[in-house]
Formats: C-alpha cells, sequence, structure tokens
C-alpha cells in the first residue's frame, strides 16, 4: 500500500464505530500493566487505544505514519496526558534507550518482511525500560485471508496490494527470546470478530528481564 493511503484509511476507521471505544486486546492489556507509567503505541491508527490509556493516568506517546486523525481527537476532548509523534515503523524509533515502562501495538506489526520485523523487535526492547511490559496483537495463521494473494515470503503474502505477515504462536516466540512470556496465544478477538464468534489473533504480552 502506498504510503500516502494510511492516511485516508485512517479516515474511513474513524467513521466506524468501532473506533469511539477502545479495542478489546486494549482492556485486556490493562491487567497487565504497571499502575502508572510512560506508554508508547506503535501504529495508533485513529488513536482509540492511546487515548483510552491516557485517560486511564498512563504518559501515552502515541506514533504511526500519519498522526492528524488522533491529533484531531485530542484536540476535540482536550487530553493532557497523551501527545503525538509520526513514526515510520521501518527505520530506528526516534527515543532514547529504555525510555517507556509500556510499548503498545494493535494489529500494527504485521505489515512487514521478517529483517524488517526483527529490527522493530529489536527496537522495542531497546527503549523498553528493563521491567517494562510490551503488549502486542496481530494477524493468525488461522486467517481466511492466510495464503491468499501473492506469496513475499513465508507467511507473508501481498493481498490486495497491501502486504500482510500471519503470525503463529509458534513464529513469534522466536522474536520474545530476549523477554519473559506471560500471554501469547491464538485467542484475540476484535469486535468485528465477536460478531461472528470467531477468535483466532495472536496476543502477546511480555516483560523485559
Amino acid at each position: 500500500m502506498n504510503d500516502d493511503n494510511w492516511s485516508n484509511l485512517h479516515i474511513k476507521y474513524s467513521e466506524k464505530d468501532w473506533s469511539k471505544q477502545p479495542s478489546i486486546f486494549a482492556e485486556q492489556a490493562l491487567d497487565y500493566f504497571p499502575k502508572q507509567g510512560t506508554l508508547l503505541e506503535l501504529g495508533t491508527g485513529v488513536g482509540q487505544d492511546g487515548i483510552y490509556y491516557a485517560e486511564k493516568g498512563y504518559q501515552v506517546t502515541a506514533t504511526d505514519l500519519f498522526v492528524d486523525t488522533i491529533k484531531k481527537t485530542i484536540e476535540e476532548k482536550q487530553i493532557p496526558n497523551i501527545m503525538t509523534q509520526a513514526v515510520d515503523l521501518r527505520k530506528a524509533l526516534p527515543f532514547e534507550d529504555s525510555s517507556f515502562d509500556i510499548i503498545y501495538a494493535h494489529l500494527s506489526l504485521h505489515y512487514f518482511d521478517l529483517e524488517t520485523t526483527q529490527q522493530i523487535f529489536d527496537e522495542v526492547y531497546r527503549v523498553l525500560k528493563s521491567k517494562g511490559v510490551f503488549a502486542f496483537f496481530t494477524n493468525s495463521t488461522s486467517d481466511p485471508e492466510y495464503g491468499t494473494g501473492a506469496q513475499i515470503e513465508s507467511d507473508y503474502f501481498l493481498i490486495d496490494n497491501v502486504a500482510k505477515r500471519y503470525f503463529s504462536v509458534d513464529t513469534v516466540k522466536p522474536l520474545l527470546q530476549r523477554s519473559t512470556i506471560t500471554l501469547l496465544d491464538n485467542k484475540g478477538e476484535t469486535y468485528k470478530d465477536r460478531k461472528v464468534g470467531v477468535r483466532n489473533l495472536i496476543r502477546a504480552i511480555t516483560t523485559k528481564p
């Protein structure tokens, strides 16, 4: 997908009912977080999860390739403890080592080839504090789309001009070797999935030693 299309996609998503409430995973992950601290969100999209955490009292840095949509929402709601920053996950994260207590990513880490994916995880653990929590939610190999489109590499396909990676519990584990796994399964769901009784997305919550 062309980078400019992401901005248009955010506008489209902002019109959906689910964009006005935190995701199911955001609410689930909260139980594993420290009671307060700094939180970096990777791929905030329309921003409902970052805003949810800010309203819970965390100091949130919400990042995405384009942040215009969430900026508008923050201004309208006058939320004080959240800032936005444009970040391209294909590049090094523009933050100091050990900067955040929590790093959170909802459906934003499955668009990259394996080399880039590994680099992203390396950067996450670089900027995460010791004893910090990393929570992420991704596509699963159980998705009906898996295996369709043109295969780019193992578990990575070009589908409708969008490159998507699909994870399993086994393929996630090698990316988490430097952390303690608290939760890792393929029982995640979105509101859209819940309507049809589907629970097969990857949920992962880890702690950096």
